[in-house]
């Protein structure tokens, strides 16, 4: 969920107090631990002011957190991320929250305030990243544009995540990742060629332009090490969604066809996609025009291999609908596993279908490492997440507890003199 915004609040104040001690809310940092753990990832001594919500930028935030960066998140007082009180809830913490802000600090201050403003601009002579996802025109009318932040600090890598870019006629539109996946033709790819379109089961608008803006981040990093200046990243929900079409916009551009759903079939590929065994469902992918003798080998249908409707793969196309009854009627009289187990023996890529659920616990019993248990102080005790999809020299960067809000509000004392 991606949301451009303007940081409305109607509770001025000077200086944010530091939270009371409590239990349920106090995410004190354990300074011998910090200096130990994660001392060698790759973005420690990175700096980031981060004036992001809701998932885009947060996410882009996490991975930067994880690789290292002291990271920074700037709250609305009182109230926070809007995303704190997305239920369900363990103890005080909510399961969405706690899942894209681990490993960062927390700051309340009032962006439409000059105390709140003035307190950016000191913070930003100190930072190396800045990074925001308002509307089109907020940043600037608070203050916090890259014109002005990059003369307070030349240094400064300018990161901007909007939702449609900003320049154009849609450029000042407010911005949901259903929105964009709808505007962008994705939703058009997706579900049956009967059914109405339909959304992809992951916000890929918001992490594909979260990890876009990662990219660039990192890019610009590189760059001024060698020209010592900072620079303006922008990265648009929009263009993230269009450039993971690749192919699919290719091939329009060539044909001036769009291309239409197929559940998990592919145009130009049979057997391919999802069949179903006698207990669930298997999913194979096959490319090569020997795969269909090994399948039905495999399968104990040898019979089928010069049958010349699916003896080649430009056959097989051609008779796709007849392929597909045959090879549901074939597997329907094996599990799922023996299926897999078949034709994975047989050299044919293939799985599955599991539900999260069962994928999750199947990595946890595997031991991989990636699914980690972070503990939280308090009755709220441990939540388990999944680690970003990193490892340097062998190891899984560390996670964090997600800040409580305003738990870091002493950093803010550093920068009041300046």
């Amino acid at each position: 969920m991606h949301m451009t915004f303007s940081m409305d609040n109607s509770t001025e104040q000077t200086m944010p107090e530091e939270r009371p001690q409590d239990t349920h809310q106090h995410r004190a940092h354990d300074a011998a631990a910090e200096r130990t753990e994660g001392a060698d990832l790759p973005l420690r001594g990175i700096r980031v002011l981060d004036l992001t919500r809701y998932l885009s930028g947060p996410y882009a935030t996490l991975l930067l957190a994880e690789m290292g960066a002291e990271v920074i998140k700037v709250e609305v007082p009182e109230s926070g991320d809007d995303t704190r009180h997305i239920a369900p809830k363990q103890g005080d913490v909510s399961f969405y929250h706690s899942a894209i802000n681990r490993s960062k600090s927390s700051v309340e201050l009032d962006l439409k305030s000059d105390h709140g403003r003035d307190m950016v601009h000191a913070m930003v002579a100190d930072c190396d990243v800045f990074i925001q996802n308002f509307r089109t025109g907020v940043a600037e009318r608070l203050g916090l544009g890259f014109d002005v932040l990059s003369k307070i600090n030349p240094r400064l890598v300018y990161c901007s995540i909007s939702g449609f870019g900003g320049t154009g006629p849609d450029s000042r539109r407010a911005a949901f990742d259903l929105i964009i996946q709808a505007e962008s033709g994705v939703m058009s790819l997706n579900g049956e060629s009967d059914r109405p379109p339909s959304k992809l089961g992951l916000p890929v608008a918001d992490l594909s332009s979260g990890m876009f803006a990662v990219q660039g981040i990192l890019a610009a990093l590189l760059r001024r090490s060698t020209t010592g200046k900072g620079g303006l990243v922008e990265v648009g929900m929009m263009s993230s969604l269009l450039s993971l079409s690749v192919y699919n916009a290719t091939r329009y551009f060539v044909t001036g066809e769009s291309p239409k759903r197929m559940g998990s079939r592919h145009p130009g590929v049979v057997p391919y996609g999802q069949f179903p065994g006698s207990d669930g469902n298997v999913l194979l992918s096959t490319f090569s025009d020997n795969s269909w003798k090994k399948i039905v080998d495999a399968m104990d249908r040898p019979e089928l291999a010069d049958d010349p409707r699916f003896s080649t793969a430009p056959a097989r196309v051609a008779h796709r609908s007849e392929c597909d009854d045959l090879l549901t009627e074939v597997f329907s009289h094996f599990t799922a596993s023996e299926i897999v187990r078949r034709l994975g023996k047989a050299g044919i890529p293939c799985g599955v279908v599991r539900s999260l659920g069962e994928a999750l616990d199947m990595e946890i019993a595997n031991g991989s490492g990636a699914i980690t248990d972070v503990r939280y102080p308090g009755d709220v005790g441990v939540i388990k997440g999944v680690r970003i999809p990193i490892k340097f020299d062998g190891q899984w960067c560390p996670a964090k507890p997600a800040p409580a809000l305003g738990q870091d509000n002493q950093i803010l004392e550093r920068y009041l003199k300046r």
